[in-house]
């Protein structure tokens, strides 16, 4: 008898075991075929992402120069409710796709997306990671120091029981000075001179950068005994192509006699913020040529003047003693 109850528990506990398992399967159909805003406060089911990414960007970013490359960080998990844990089971292993799309950026900021669809699987209670790298470059028209930004959505659909989700992120930065400048000679950087004469060469300095810039200029070399100077400062608008004019004046040697002097005199100009004096650019240099050829008299104004001087006195003493002896 007992034999016969405990055979009767068998069949009784194999029978409640495949009912439990018809009933998965079904359950699992229907959910299949049930929109994810039917889950109901029950179960919960709801895919949540997050975005982070590094400290690349807290860098100022070099208008035209090479690309900043960032890694963002996207988690995913599906938070539940109460009864939802047995629910998430059936979906493990499913796999998600995380959409990405840059949906807002500035102006002068060039932006790319290494993939626009990231994909993850479904692994109940637990964090699942996926990398995008997302390239930033300043545009050279990028205001020095000025507030950047770029917008993302990320989104996942739907699936089933389990909701989708949607969240944008804004990642900030700054484009940094651009201390770029262009001299050249509007005419010639050579010039053949009298020894008497000044030899005057126009520098145009034209501006590159992003921001309004002090440019200053000095003589590098002066050969011995002869003279250069050039404008100390000029200061170049923000607006890209603005142009102002230095000027470099040398004077050769003048002592008496020949010359046929050629040297050659270098200029350096340093490109400086003009707001902020502290950033500076690199030291650019000119080079200009200065033949100085013929002859010299200095002086010789002086010495007429006093033999004229002289042969006046002369003439004065002679009128006066020939006045005496009448």
């Amino acid at each position: 008898m007992y034999k016969l109850n405990g055979g009767n528990m068998t069949k009784r506990f194999e029978s409640a075991k495949i009912s439990i398992i018809i009933g998965l399967v079904i359950l699992s159909s229907i959910i299949a075929f049930v929109p994810a805003s039917s889950a109901g406060p029950l179960f919960k089911l709801q895919s949540v992402i997050n975005v982070s990414w590094g400290n690349e960007t807290q860098k100022p970013i070099v208008p035209r120069g090479n690309l900043v490359q960032l890694d963002i960080d996207i988690t995913h998990t599906v938070t539940r409710g109460a009864l939802g844990k047995y629910l998430l089971l059936l979906y493990q292993g499913t796999q998600i796709i995380i959409n990405l799309e840059i949906t807002n950026k500035s102006s002068w900021a060039i932006t790319t997306l290494s993939q626009n669809s990231l994909t993850t699987t479904i692994k109940p209670d637990e964090i699942t990671t996926v990398v995008a790298k997302l390239s930033i470059q300043a545009a050279e028209n990028a205001p020095a120091f000025e507030a950047g930004y770029v917008t993302i959505k990320a989104t996942v659909q739907p699936i089933a029981l389990i909701k989708g989700f949607e969240k944008e992120f804004t990642l900030n930065f700054v484009a940094s000075y651009l201390p770029l400048i262009n001299p050249t000679f509007p005419d010639t950087n050579t010039q053949e001179i009298g020894p008497m004469d000044t030899a005057t060469f126009p520098i145009n300095v034209e501006n590159l950068g992003n921001a309004r810039t002090t440019v200053y200029l000095n003589v590098v070399n002066v050969p011995k005994d002869w003279v250069a100077i050039v404008t100390s400062q000029i200061t170049l608008e923000e607006a890209t192509g603005s142009i102002q004019t230095a000027y470099l004046v040398v004077r050769p040697p003048k002592g008496f006699g020949y010359h046929d002097d050629q040297k050659t005199i270098m200029v350096s100009l340093q490109p400086v913020q003009a707001d902020h004096p502290e950033n500076k650019g690199d030291i650019q240099y000119l080079t200009v040529l200065v033949q100085s050829r013929g002859f010299s008299t200095p002086g010789f104004e002086a010495i007429g003047f006093i033999g004229a001087l002289g042969v006046v006195m002369i003439t004065m003493f002679i009128i006066r003693k020939s006045k005496h002896k009448k």
